[in-house]
């Protein structure tokens, strides 16, 4: 007579990930609810920083930074965590690059130079404590879905608030630039925000019973980043719809076409209209002259930089015209990061952003990560920790599901 036996599969012990594990001295069991609270709470930071982007008090950024980095230590006192050395390597490299430079005397302003070093540290620290807490497939499912549905209603009220409050943050705060979305002083920043939230809204509408609720989202959120009439985060935009329609089950496919005339029918209303008047706009004549003046700095300092975070300070030096106007940053990130750090510091940036594109073949939710990257050829995302933290948020996610632990479940025999 055979008798019924159930056994709990656990977690796979640390030591079997071979070379690749971080600090396996021991077998440690994941807290689910430890990872919820930490989880929780930097979701919430993140959430915060977005909804207060439009405040230049460096006090806000501040209570991230200590937020954030109280976090990452806390995290870590709580045991091993399995890490690509890699990933790790990069994640300690970006704010090392700065302090290396203030100990070495490469800069040509240390304060800002250790501020950016600071504001690196604390994206790294987003990011390891959401690889941390990530180790269950249940909980990057809760994360995403909070990420969609955050994602979907900022569009709205941004929407809403730049029709009916022009010049106010939230019809409540003054601002001296007229077009303002919400919380953001740009509609670049607007769209590289749908460009990371989107994603998530279509995943879900692919992957849950009920898909209905989730399209709706994704077509609102989509016809929100058109009506910002930010060029380059309308072709990005477009592109993750498209990646997405690719992937759509052939059950879903008329629930798609509904989607696509109610994306038609929300631009109108949300007047798309502009866009298509900003694409027959020149975008490079301002910008082509920042880029050249840029590429001028790189040429005297290709290697060493002028420091991270110097940017503001050098370039009138270097500049080829004169705007009228205060110029902060490249409008390309990538050429402001060689600027400041040299080639090796926009290198260690490329190997944090490449190495994510193979992956979201299999996890399109991560897909923003890469267009993000992709926008900071032509406008400075990274800049400030309202975009900034959810690419690190994500990238930490999307690494984690390499060591992602399985769900518990009961096996009989």
């Amino acid at each position: 007579m055979f008798h019924t036996m159930s056994i709990s599969v656990g977690l796979k012990p640390f030591n079997a990930y071979s070379l690749r594990t971080y600090l396996n001295f021991s077998t440690v069991a994941e807290s689910p609810r430890q990872n919820l609270g930490a989880l929780g709470a930097l979701f919430l930071l993140a959430c915060a920083s977005t909804l207060t982007i439009w405040s230049t008090d460096p006090r806000v950024d501040l209570v991230y930074e200590c937020s954030a980095l109280s976090l990452a230590g806390w995290m870590l006192l709580q045991g091993p965590t399995p890490l690509a050395w890699r990933f790790g390597a990069v994640l300690c490299a970006l704010p090392l690059w700065g302090f290396l430079q203030l100990i070495l005397g490469a800069t040509v302003y240390r304060y800002a130079t250790l501020q950016s070093a600071l504001q690196l540290s604390a994206l790294s620290a987003t990011a390891w404590v959401s690889y941390t807490a990530l180790g269950a497939e249940s909980l990057r499912e809760r994360f995403l879905a909070a990420l969609a549905w955050f994602g979907f209603v900022v569009s709205i009220v941004s929407v809403v608030a730049y029709y009916t409050s022009p010049g106010h943050v939230f019809w409540w705060i003054p601002v001296r630039y007229p077009d303002v979305w919400g919380p953001f002083l740009s509609r670049n920043n607007f769209a590289q925000f749908l460009e990371l939230t989107l994603p998530a809204a279509l995943w879900l509408a692919m992957h849950r019973p009920a898909p209905f609720l989730y399209w709706a989202m994704s077509a609102t959120m989509f016809a929100a980043g058109l009506a910002s009439a930010s060029r380059a985060g309308a072709v990005l935009l477009c592109l993750e719809v498209l990646a997405g329609f690719l992937l759509v089950p052939r059950r879903d496919r008329r629930v798609a076409a509904a989607f696509c005339l109610g994306v038609l029918f929300l631009a109108t209303v949300a007047g798309a209209e502009t866009l298509l008047g900003r694409f027959s706009s020149d975008a490079l004549a301002e910008r082509g002259p920042i880029y050249r003046s840029t590429l001028a700095m790189i040429s005297t300092r290709p290697w060493e930089g002028y420091g991270i975070g110097s940017y503001a300070s050098v370039y009138p030096e270097f500049a080829l015209f004169d705007s009228g106007y205060t110029i902060e940053h490249a409008h390309n990130d990538w050429l402001e990061w060689t600027s400041e750090g040299g080639l090796g510091f926009a290198a260690v940036w490329a190997f944090l952003a490449i190495p994510a594109i193979p992956k979201v073949r299999k996890h399109f939710w991560g897909l923003g990560i890469p267009m993000v990257f992709l926008h900071a050829l032509v406008d400075f995302p990274m800049a400030r920790f309202g975009i900034a933290a959810w690419v690190f948020f994500l990238l930490g996610a999307i690494e984690r599901t390499r060591f992602a632990s399985p769900q518990h479940h009961r096996r009989t025999t």
